[in-house]
């Protein structure tokens, strides 16, 4: 049993590293989206014909891990078809804006600034941010990392959506698969943040990433709580724990 129990944790920790894609985060980024981002930067609109729907495959990479997860297992990547997501048992990664945001923009005639101000603050806030690099570059880091922790360990986060989950288990966003990939959506934060980040607290984290800020709300205190303890386990891991995230909540 003790070796089972050893056994386990090599595994995962072996499972839980930071993917190293950024080149490829920033062509698919550069490629399908950073267009139409700086331009509503630039005006404050939102045109309708923006984020137009594409299809690619995992080809197209040139990173090291990426070009090794292609040979075994090549995907197919929809663009803008409104979800994010890796699904391995159709070999798809789907890579989008946030629909949802976009349609409420365009409500308001595709004025962003205009449709905040239906928002209370921190929706508002959030809103905002899912027209922005950081956030989308998070988006896609987080579907490759998937991919590539599939593709490179054994397949094993399909083996897992294959078998019933554990009781235990309520929310998938507080899984360790989860929170492997959310890794990259900081990552690509502090990227944007570089300089602020250690005057950073942990909330200030949270409601920076439309991503982690919509985990936190919908997950139950218990849930909320241990997911943070883990989530800031796995920062401290990588360096990506700022000086004032370690003790505030």
């Amino acid at each position: 049993m003790r070796f089972l129990i050893k056994k386990l944790l090599r595994e995962s920790i072996l499972t839980e590293k930071v993917m190293d894609v950024i080149y490829d985060v920033d062509y698919i980024y550069d490629t399908y989206f950073r267009k139409d981002i700086n331009e509503i930067n630039e005006t404050g609109f939102i045109r309708r014909d923006m984020f137009k729907e594409y299809i690619s495959t995992t080809e197209i990479f040139t990173d090291e891990l990426s070009l090794k997860a292609n040979e075994i297992n090549p995907c197919k990547i929809k663009i803008n078809y409104g979800h994010n997501y890796y699904k391995p048992s159709e070999q798809l990664i789907s890579i989008s804006i946030n629909f949802n945001a976009l349609n409420f923009a365009l409500d308001y005639n595709g004025n962003i600034n205009q449709a905040k101000k239906g928002l209370s603050h921190s929706i508002g806030e959030s809103f905002i941010r899912e027209f922005s690099e950081e956030k989308i570059k998070g988006s896609i880091h987080h579907e490759l990392a998937h991919w590539l922790d599939d593709t490179l360990h054994n397949k094993h986060i399909e083996k897992f959506l294959n078998n019933p989950k554990p009781k235990s288990i309520k929310h998938i966003d507080a899984h360790h698969l989860e929170i492997q990939a959310q890794i990259h959506n900081i990552i690509q934060l502090k990227l944007k943040n570089e300089d602020l980040w250690d005057t950073l607290s942990f909330d200030d984290l949270i409601h920076k990433s439309p991503t982690l800020s919509t985990i936190y709300d919908k997950l139950p205190d218990n849930e909320r709580n241990n997911w943070i303890k883990n989530l800031k386990r796995r920062m401290y891991r990588e360096g990506l724990l700022g000086k004032k995230m370690f003790n505030s909540k």
